[in-house]
Order: structure tokens, then sequence, then C-alpha cells
């Protein structure tokens, strides 16, 4: 199984940036959706998540630690090869409230992965795939 670096540097710790390299402290994914509106009550309404913010063409939402932006796209199929990977722990307990939505994705049904997770997709109004992941040994 691949090891992710997550160890945070001293000065990034205590704040005292400027000494020593750039530490990258988080990504957020951003994806486009044909409709803002539609896509932030999707992901609050059905997911869980909570609002951001709404600039209008370009907005947030939130859910824990995760944060994915979106952006306004002109295009029929905005979303159909964008997507994101969201850890979670407790995975199957997820997966059956989404699964009681109807919003699991039948091409991303919950199973093993090889490379050890456990993995199941959703996708959103806009066709953006959420894989929600978990590493096995990590939660349920």
């Amino acid at each position: 199984m691949l090891q992710q670096d997550v160890t945070c540097p001293g000065n990034a710790k205590d704040r005292s940036f400027g000494v020593g390299e750039p530490y990258f402290t988080r990504g957020i994914p951003m994806l486009p959706v044909a409709n803002l509106r539609r896509a932030i009550d999707f992901y609050v309404d059905v997911l869980g998540f909570r609002l951001g913010f709404n600039a209008g063409s370009y907005g947030g939402v939130r859910r824990d630690a995760i944060e994915i932006h979106f952006s306004l796209a002109n295009a029929d199929t905005p979303g159909e090869r964008s997507g994101c990977r969201v850890e979670v722990t407790e995975i199957r307990r997820l997966y059956s409230q989404f699964r009681d939505k109807d919003v699991i994705d039948p091409q991303g049904d919950i199973g093993p992965k090889p490379w050890g997770t456990t993995e199941f997709t959703v996708r959103d109004p806009d066709g953006n795939a959420l894989t929600f992941v978990e590493v096995f040994g990590l939660g349920s």
C-alpha cells in the first residue's frame, strides 16, 4: 500500500512560515457545474455538506475537513470527466445513508480495491464523480 507523507513541519505548526521550505496545507477540488444553485442544493440537501459561499458563478460547500468549490461551466455535461476522492471513516455507514437517498453511481458500488481501500462513487447532477474512500483498518 502506498504510504503518504503527512508529517507537518515544525514551523507550520507554530505558523513561523518563511523559514525553510514551502508547506502545502491542503488542496480544494474545483468541479465544473452547469447550474451553481442546483449543485450547492445537491451537496447540502443530499450529501450533508454546509454552504460555504455562493458568488454567482463560483461557490463552495464544506463538510468536516473537506471543502469543494464549483465553477460555472457552459457545457451540456460539465462534469463528465471531473471528480475528486474524499477520504472518510465509517464508509459502510456513509454508503448506507447515500444508498437510502438513491445517489450511488451504479458503476461505482461499494467494494474493496487491490490498492488497500474500500470505495464507492456518487455522481452529482452535473456528472462529477465523488469517490468516497476508506483506507483499510481506519474505520469500519
